[in-house]
């Protein structure tokens, strides 16, 4: 065992300092030359003993200690009857379990505790670290915190750009300057939630998304969690983040351990864009199913906004036609099907198809799904149930939920109470029936609702093992069923994560289909996660939600770089409408495996655009798109500047999508064609744009010419 240990990406290195005590996280930033003396790096920390204070100052291990002198927020907190809480593991040995990563086994003799640490950094640049707690005494053990990691971060990152959002507005960028003290989001909803998405950026405020320094943090569960932001009273920077755990949650007999979520994070020098790039890398590479990403992402079409609860045969047979007609390749027949459901008050928990809607089962829709060449999906809602329904008339006892307060319904529904096996059991027996009966290639499994009052049937707080048995249903179905697709729905956003990801294939992003809306969640989406993960649906012209009333271009342009679908009554478009839907549709389908093997440029605009593009690995092919959220303050638009090209390539430039723009005199689209321009001039001055209506997306193409 030495000191130090080191990892290195392509464009990032790591620093371990086990010379303590405790593990340190010494350094996370630019890769460092080969030569590099790694002693150096904690020599140039040395501290002065300042005045009327002890001579050192505790150090930011992973898990910070209060027994270590640490005055801020711990990463360990345990206790037996409240004694053992001044724990001080010291490290006992280091394993190179492979190239680029490391396991560290700490142990308290006197408090008979022990400790481990797994941390990576894998080729992406992504740095993961998990740390776990175990119990080697006899008398069982409270575990209060146990965090992923304690990340030291340079006092120059003195911006923080956290998300907040709302059902149908998730994942909105919240930019606020670093402050001596405490950052703290805290997220008790019982998932991943709307309102906390769990992952921050710290960055220099003069950095943006093609230049300057990044890191960014990601904490992959789908429960409660903590992110904290500190800066201590010597000027020290940490980034904290761990589950958020109730009284109670964790009590460890002997041998037995609890594991946190585990805690990724990236370095960048290129801007945030750079930041994501390495972020999308690391789950095409690591998180997502190879068996899976072999299969050919499907042009959905979803029942939801084109018939809520009215489905009948006929009215589905008649979508499907249409649908099959516009290119669609999947059916997904949305919530309604189930007995007794012909509302969002009754039904849910009763999986079965409802025999007065369907007298012959879904066999009659899924054969004619099928016979038009489409697969067949189908919604459920596992977790939730009505009170009125079968399931609770019979086992009211598996909702969530104490005998101390009134029961509190949202949405109509109340929580089922996933630590009981009996449940988990039902639930699997209920979805494995109908997979194993319906030729399904996709669940979209949706959850409405936050966990309230989580309290399981033996009156201990729920959300730890509510999470970890969902993780364990999804798992046993996935087993059972190895080639259907699942998406992880939440309303919408809610529950977003690496942690789910682990278990779903794709994510419906928001419950919104309103283009302009879209776009700022989609962007959001797009800072951690790639886009062949993002759900994006072509919705009806008048949007449900908002009201808001936008043209097929700008509806099918929006949702063109994702895992594309359409969520609207196909049978009342005009021809018009169709013809514009079937468009985007071929150019998605032509473009797909492109985009979903490219990487992400976001372009820094002026505040009435966004703007981004997917580029190629060798840098001759990109595709950028450009939305007009609203009217230009000067009479002609700002210049558009991209990003990724190739500076000593030319490329040729054209708008692909609409294909006939409304503009209302010549412009640069008519200059450009015939034209190609280099990629210096393009990233550096870029072209004009043109003066279109508000609410109008641009999909341009450059290829090398």
């Amino acid at each position: 065992m030495t000191d130090f240990y080191r990892f290195d990406s392509d464009h990032s290195s790591a620093v371990l300092d086990v010379s303590g005590p405790q593990p340190v996280l010494l350094y996370f930033g630019p890769r460092l030359t080969d030569s590099v003396d790694l002693s150096s790096i904690a020599v140039s920390d040395t501290r002065q003993e300042p005045f009327a204070c002890k001579p050192e100052e505790a150090p930011l291990s992973l898990l910070p200690l209060i027994a270590a002198g640490h005055t801020g927020e711990p990463g360990l907190e345990v206790h037996r009857h409240g004694v053992d809480w001044d724990t001080f593991p010291r490290v006992q040995q280091v394993n190179a379990v492979a190239p680029d990563r490391l396991q560290i086994e700490s142990r308290c003799q006197a408090t008979g505790l022990a400790v481990e640490h797994e941390i990576a950094l894998h080729s992406s640049g992504v740095l993961s670290i998990t740390s776990a707690v175990i119990n080697m005494a006899d008398e069982d053990l409270d575990v209060i915190r146990c965090d992923a990691a304690c990340v030291p971060v340079l006092p120059h990152f003195d911006t923080i750009t956290s998300f907040i959002g709302r059902w149908s507005d998730e994942l909105q960028r919240q930019v606020q300057a670093r402050l001596p003290g405490t950052y703290l989001r805290e997220n008790r909803l019982g998932r991943t939630s709307h309102d906390c998405f769990p992952g921050l950026i710290l960055h220099p405020e003069t950095s943006n998304e093609s230049d300057g320094e990044v890191m960014g943090f990601h904490l992959g569960w789908s429960g409660n969690h903590r992110c904290r932001v500190d800066e201590d009273s010597a000027g020290r920077v940490s980034v904290q983040m761990g589950e958020l755990l109730g009284p109670g949650e964790i009590r460890l007999a002997r041998g037995e351990r609890y594991r946190s979520p585990t805690l990724f994070c990236a370095y960048s020098q290129d801007g945030m864009s750079g930041m994501s790039r390495q972020f999308h890398r690391f789950v095409r590479e690591t998180m997502t199913d190879t068996d899976r990403v072999r299969m050919p992402k499907r042009v959905h079409f979803n029942t939801w906004e084109a018939c809520y609860f009215d489905l009948d045969v006929d009215r589905l047979k008649s979508l499907a036609d249409s649908a099959a007609e516009l290119g669609i390749e999947r059916f997904v027949v949305d919530d309604g099907w189930f007995t007794g459901r012909r509302s969002d008050k009754a039904g849910l928990g009763d999986w079965d198809v409802d025999t007065t809607i369907f007298p012959d089962g879904l066999a009659p829709v899924v054969d004619h799904v099928q016979a038009l060449g489409m697969e067949f999906g189908i919604w459920f809602e596992p977790e939730m149930v009505n009170p009125d329904s079968e399931l609770y008339r019979k086992h009211p006892e598996w909702a969530l939920g104490g005998n101390t307060a009134p029961l509190i319904e949202s949405r109509n529904q109340l929580v089922l109470d996933l630590t009981q096996d009996a449940v988990c059991d039902y639930l699997f027996d209920k979805v494995d029936a109908f997979l194993s009966t319906y030729a399904a290639t996709y669940v979209k499994w949706d959850m409405n609702r936050n966990l309230d009052q989580p309290v399981a049937a033996d009156g201990r707080f729920a959300v730890h093992k509510q999470t970890r048995n969902l993780y364990g249903l999804i798992d046993r179905l996935r087993a059972a069923h190895p080639t259907v697709e699942f998406e992880s729905c939440s309303s919408g956003g809610a529950r977003i994560d690496f942690g789910i990801l682990e278990r779903a294939d794709r994510f419906w992003t928001s419950d919104t289909n309103d283009a302009l809306d879209r776009q700022r969640i989609q962007r959001g989406f797009s800072v951690f996660l790639p886009l062949e993960l993002m759900g994006a649906h072509v919705g009806p012209e008048t949007c449900h939600i908002t009201g808001r009333r936008l043209s097929i271009g700008t509806r099918a342009a929006t949702a063109l770089f994702g895992d594309f679908g359409v969520e609207a009554n196909i049978l009342e478009m005009d021809m018009t409408e169709r013809a514009g839907l079937k468009e985007a549709i071929a150019l998605h389908k032509q473009w797909r495996a492109f985009l979903f093997a490219g990487d992400l440029y976001r372009l820094d605009t002026d505040p009435t655009k966004l703007a981004f593009g997917v580029v190629n690995a060798d840098k001759s092919e990109a595709l950028f798109s450009v939305a007009y959220q609203q009217t230009d303050v000067r009479v002609t638009p700002h210049r558009l500047r991209f990003d990724g090209l190739d500076r000593n390539t030319s490329y040729a430039v054209e708008l692909v999508y609409p294909a006939t723009p409304v503009t209302h005199s010549t412009s640069i689209l008519d200059a450009i064609k015939g034209r190609s321009f280099p990629g210096s001039l393009l990233m550096s001055r870029g072209l004009q744009l043109p003066i279109v209506h508000p609410e109008s997306v641009l999909v341009f193409r450059l290829g090398a010419a």
